[in-house]
């Protein structure tokens, strides 16, 4: 091969590495830019959400995640949303429809990052209000062994257990969350009322 075909030849792949190249970086800007903006309105619906402007935050939740759908975060914070208007909403056909609503943004959320105690917590709590109680106290079981030292997420645990009536359960979950934070009322009051029932 002469000296002008190697040349030629290492031209061209120069060519198309380059242009490879070109397409990566095209590429990554593209996702980067997906993420980023994605992110910014998930964090102005946070802090919208957080002060109390909820409408406004599900409507950057939503776009966030239309322009990202892989965005957790902007689904548990519709969940959140969702979660706020379940618990205020008084009349029981709309309480149920809300309840879907969140289930579904936790849901959403949980299949993006299923270690999250937010997320795995939320979707318990959603489930339990959608009428699903074994789910619902599955998801919460997972959260509060995610948080093995925080014990808001064991005593949470060990009030639905007591309300789904797995008295012994409640009662190693609730006697587990007095280790953590002795000075708990919710738990000692609830810990003396499972073991008068013995």
């Amino acid at each position: 091969m002469s000296q002008s075909s190697v040349f030629s030849l290492r031209s061209s792949i120069a060519a198309v590495a380059n242009k490879f190249f070109a397409i990566a970086v095209i590429c990554a800007a593209a996702w980067a830019i997906q993420v980023m903006s994605s992110a910014f309105l998930r964090v102005q619906g946070d802090r919208l959400r957080l002060s109390g402007e909820r409408v406004a935050a599900e409507r950057l939740y939503k776009i966030s995640v239309a322009i990202d759908p892989q965005s957790w975060p902007a689904y548990l914070g519709l969940g959140q949303v969702y979660s706020h208007y379940r618990y205020q909403e008084l009349d029981p056909l709309e309480k149920q429809k809300w309840a879907e609503l969140e289930r579904d943004a936790f849901a959403k959320a949980y299949r993006h990052n299923t270690k999250k105690e937010e997320v795995v917590y939320g979707l318990g709590r959603a489930e339990l209000a959608a009428g699903n109680r074994a789910a619902g106290l599955d998801y919460l079981r997972q959260a509060a062994h995610y948080k093995r030292f925080n014990d808001f997420y064991w005593r949470k645990l060990g009030i639905e257990l007591r309300k789904a009536g797995h008295y012994e359960e409640a009662l190693e979950t609730f006697q587990y969350a007095l280790k953590l934070n002795r000075s708990n009322g919710t738990v000692k009051h609830n810990i003396k009322w499972l073991k008068a029932r013995r």
